[in-house]
């Protein structure tokens, strides 16, 4: 890793042992932030290989955007200034991060931390003109705008959204069709927001309307695509790879949660850069890693398939970045119990589940759950403790 070389060659020469907490201060502190970035990227490519699984030839890239609060400080409020309001979260600088997710790897191939301000058509503009293999991009219902949606298509790529407003929709649902053509004029309206491509007026372009399955407490939803082909690009796929767009959400809930995000202590600009950077190729990492044991599906997974524990992956990847600064001995053999304690915890996915999520092999500290299976998965927690306390020493879960 370039961040590694980079860290291992400003540590100060030592005879022996691990460089000290002030020595690694400073070389964090003369770590450029392009550097990060770049390692950050390049364990996405790490990830990749020749068995992806794609659709229809297209790469799947699911974006989204999350706000991330800031340290309120003079460098930080000069850079992003405040949030809107008076109160609460007004009184620290916000950025708007937009992520885009692989869905053949379950990893960020690019992350953009530069915008203040909600900017996600921008940045999926400005993603697809550097994306140079063919990718089919799946956002939420903030996309709308037939423009965005005009000027992403002459990137030569392709989109599927969720289409929310405007009379279409209604008539589209009510008509009882599955998928047709609909044919667009672009006019004043929809280029209020891109003064720069304006001569676009009257300009006719063809898309595609998809309805989704619903059911007596949860209406249909209609989607959006640039994928005319309906015999190729069946809807029924193309509604499935729009459900799995829960899997930047719960992959923004673990770079805020588990990686901390949310709680950033550093002051200097240059620190949080590096911060949040370092945190994408934290969570790249584990990717690689879970994709070891087992690749996640491009298609919603089967009721009742095991599904290894992703938070457990990350919370145990720091180690591997630790065994190649701080090489020790019986490094290799405790990252083999590691990998054994990452392949036997799993849990059997449920699409709409009404109980608990409880791994098979419980590697954290049992959760609170809000209902009355409480107090049943307590009493089976207690039964099998000391089983599950001598499996965490053997798989190197917890000190003995």
């Amino acid at each position: 890793m370039l961040q590694t070389l980079w860290l291992l060659n400003c540590f100060p020469r030592r005879r022996r042992g691990p460089p000290t907490q002030e020595a690694y201060r400073k070389a964090c502190r003369k770590l450029p932030v392009e550097l990060v970035q770049e390692a950050a990227r390049y364990t996405h490519q790490c990830a990749r290989s020749g068995t992806d699984r794609l659709y229809e030839g297209l790469r799947v890239r699911v974006a989204d955007g999350t706000k991330i609060i800031l340290p309120r400080t003079p460098e930080t409020i000069k850079a992003y200034g405040l949030g809107s309001g008076r109160t609460g979260d007004a009184y620290y600088p916000q950025i708007h991060a937009v992520g885009f997710l692989d869905l053949a790897t379950g990893t960020f191939p690019d992350f953009d931390f530069d915008h203040g301000v909600p900017a996600e058509r921008q940045s999926v503009l400005d993603d697809a003109r550097r994306t140079r293999e063919p990718t089919l991009y799946v956002t939420d219902a903030g996309h709308n705008g037939m423009a965005h949606v005009y000027l992403l298509s002459l990137t030569g790529h392709h989109l599927l959204m969720e289409l929310k407003m405007g009379d279409v929709v209604e008539r589209f649902r009510k008509s009882g069709q599955r998928s047709a053509l609909l044919q667009v004029k672009l006019d004043k309206t929809h280029l209020q927001n891109y003064p720069q491509h304006a001569h676009l007026v009257g300009t006719t372009f063809t898309v595609r309307l998809i309805r989704t399955y619903g059911t007596s407490r949860l209406r249909s939803k209609v989607l959006l695509t640039t994928l005319l082909d309906e015999r190729r690009y069946r809807w029924r796929d193309l509604a499935r790879l729009y459900v799995q767009r829960w899997r930047i959400e719960l992959a923004f809930r673990h770079l805020k949660m588990l990686l901390r995000l949310e709680h950033i202590r550093k002051e200097r600009l240059h620190r949080i850069r590096q911060l949040l950077w370092a945190a994408v190729m934290l969570f790249n990492l584990a990717g690689i890693i879970r994709n070891r044991l087992k690749c996640p599906e491009l298609f919603p997974p089967k009721e009742k398939v095991k599904i290894h524990c992703f938070a457990l992956i990350l919370e145990l990847s720091e180690h591997f970045f630790l065994a190649v600064i701080i090489p020790r001995y019986g490094q290799n053999a405790a990252l083999r119990r590691r990998l054994r304690a990452m392949r036997n915890c799993w849990f059997l996915y449920e699409p709409w589940r009404v109980r608990p999520r409880i791994c098979q092999f419980p590697p954290t500290i049992f959760v609170r759950q809000k209902s009355t299976a409480q107090q049943a998965e307590i009493e089976k927690c207690n039964a099998i403790r000391e089983d599950m306390r001598l499996l965490g020493i053997q798989y190197a879960q917890i000190d003995p």
